[in-house]
């Protein structure tokens, strides 16, 4: 869970139903993890016994950061059936060229899980991947063979967290995949656009919190200054990009702009990349568009006469940006 709803208990109640804890909510605080770990010792003692899960509001929980590497995360043992942040852990699959080794890997994993856990670590913040195809697995970089006691593989794993991150570690690894043996080359935590933009959603913390966030290896932001909702959206100096956030409230007939709700000055055009986007998200009418939920890296731009202001894609590469259409009833 990257998100968790706190909600003090009055005096005189003990026990709220969901009902209740819905009719609060709006006058309550969503903590974001990267937020709420980073509180005072006495501020999560106040809060910690007061979370609520932001999808089913059921009791949640705060683990913090332990010594052997496991993230700081919010969790709950009590989520609905039907609750979206209840999911599994994802399994690992290997290379092809390894399946034969399965036995091997089984052997250590809860070894190598520790490892994992230790290198995943980013204290500062967290990278945005833009290219994450949601799947945890073993991606192999590169095979070399010289002898057959000395074949290496050097593998990127990427397996996701407690917290809703994904934790990817560039390994160097000898022939018997003993996992605790392995040499941590590379280390970053990442979240992946449908979790921040659910997170922005659900006015979580990390809309004004101060925590560090990577668009790429070399350039960083203070999530305050990076997240901006599409309600207050400005022609910044440089025409600097930003990571843009909120609601669509429709598409003109032929499918080149979307229209911004609540922003009538503003739009944002996709006939660069229109067949890739309507491919991509199955679209087939531009009602298919009315009330969707965005997020997208982009620089904002004005008209002559600065009566409109336009969004453009940073590059106009579809992996910058992510759509959540409205779902049918």
């Amino acid at each position: 869970m990257l998100d968790a709803i706190c909600i003090l208990p009055k005096k005189d109640d003990v026990e709220r139903d969901a009902q209740s804890i819905e009719d609060e909510i709006q006058t309550q605080t969503t903590f974001s993890i990267f937020e709420f770990k980073l509180l005072s010792d006495e501020k999560i003692a106040l809060y910690r016994h007061s979370l609520f899960c932001p999808e089913c509001l059921q009791n949640a929980y705060f683990r913090r950061a332990s010594k052997d590497g496991k993230q700081a995360c919010f969790g709950s043992r009590y989520h609905l059936p039907t609750c979206s942040a209840l999911n599994s852990r994802p399994k690992i699959s290997l290379p092809e060229n390894d399946k034969d080794k399965t036995q091997s890997v089984t052997k250590h994993k809860h070894e190598g899980q520790q490892k994992l856990q230790q290198s995943s670590e980013f204290e500062d913040g967290f990278t945005i991947d833009f290219s994450s195809k949601f799947s945890a697995k073993i991606e192999p970089l590169r095979n070399q063979t010289t002898k057959s006691d000395s074949l290496k593989t050097t593998s990127i794993i990427k397996v996701e967290s407690e917290s809703g991150t994904e934790v990817e570690t560039e390994l160097e690894d000898i022939a018997d995949l003993n996992l605790s043996s392995r040499k941590v080359v590379k280390k970053s935590i990442k979240q992946t656009l449908p979790k921040l933009l659910k997170s922005l959603l659900n006015n979580s913390s990390l809309a004004t919190s101060d925590v560090w966030v990577y668009t790429s290896d070399k350039h960083k932001w203070r999530a305050k200054n990076l997240f901006v909702s599409l309600t207050k959206v400005e022609v910044l100096e440089n025409f600097a990009p930003r990571m843009y956030w909120g609601a669509i409230s429709h598409a003109d007939k032929d499918l080149l702009w979307l229209n911004v709700a609540e922003a009538k000055d503003l739009a944002i055009p996709i006939k660069p990349f229109q067949q890739a986007l309507l491919k991509k998200y199955a679209i087939q009418k531009s009602s298919d568009l009315i009330g969707a939920n965005i997020i997208l890296f982009a620089k904002c731009l004005s008209n002559k006469d600065k009566s409109r202001k336009f969004l453009q894609l940073w590059s106009n590469d579809l992996q910058y940006l992510h759509l959540s259409l409205k779902k049918l009833k």
